[in-house]
């Protein structure tokens, strides 16, 4: 999607009701999750909403309601875990090693240019999409999940 030179935000990242309103039939509350894309409104109308601070971009709202891509909520190992999986969806789909090197997902060791290559790859890549989203909540889960180590038993020599 290209961005439009008249507006003055992110045009493809969630935003949030800062100041409530009454837009496509409903009422929006405060923090609500203001959906415009999926409801087809104008790119226009909504960047006036935009610039007159009905709405704004929250990050920390995007974890909370779990919208977006999500890739903020990842620290940089699961980004990296996240690109060697999406890696190997592509060496599934790709029949040579030329195909693949040009094909695969870019890595970095900065986690903010890590999230923009992800997201690049997914724009140039909208076959991976669904697979993106399964591994991508895969991730997430094990983050929240507490893994336990194999106690030593008593008495156990070593």
């Amino acid at each position: 999607m290209t961005h439009p030179s008249y507006l003055s935000w992110q045009i493809d990242w969630p935003v949030f009701v800062k100041v409530p309103f009454f837009s496509d039939g409903k009422t929006w509350g405060r923090q609500d999750h203001f959906n415009w894309l999926e409801r087809g409104l104008d790119p226009y109308k909504v960047s006036i909403l935009y610039s007159t601070g009905y709405i704004y971009h929250n990050s920390d709202l995007e974890v909370k309601n779990k919208v977006g891509d999500r890739l903020v909520e990842m620290n940089r190992e699961q980004l990296l875990s996240l690109v060697g999986l999406l890696n190997s969806e592509v060496k599934k789909k790709t029949s040579s090693k030329n195909e693949f090197e040009a094909k695969k997902c870019k890595s970095s060791a900065i986690p903010d240019k890590q999230r923009g290559l992800i997201r690049r790859f997914l724009l140039s890549n909208p076959w991976i999409t669904d697979d993106f989203y399964a591994l991508r909540d895969q991730i997430l889960d094990k983050k929240s999940t507490v893994v336990e180590t194999p106690a030593v038993a008593e008495g156990s020599e070593e």
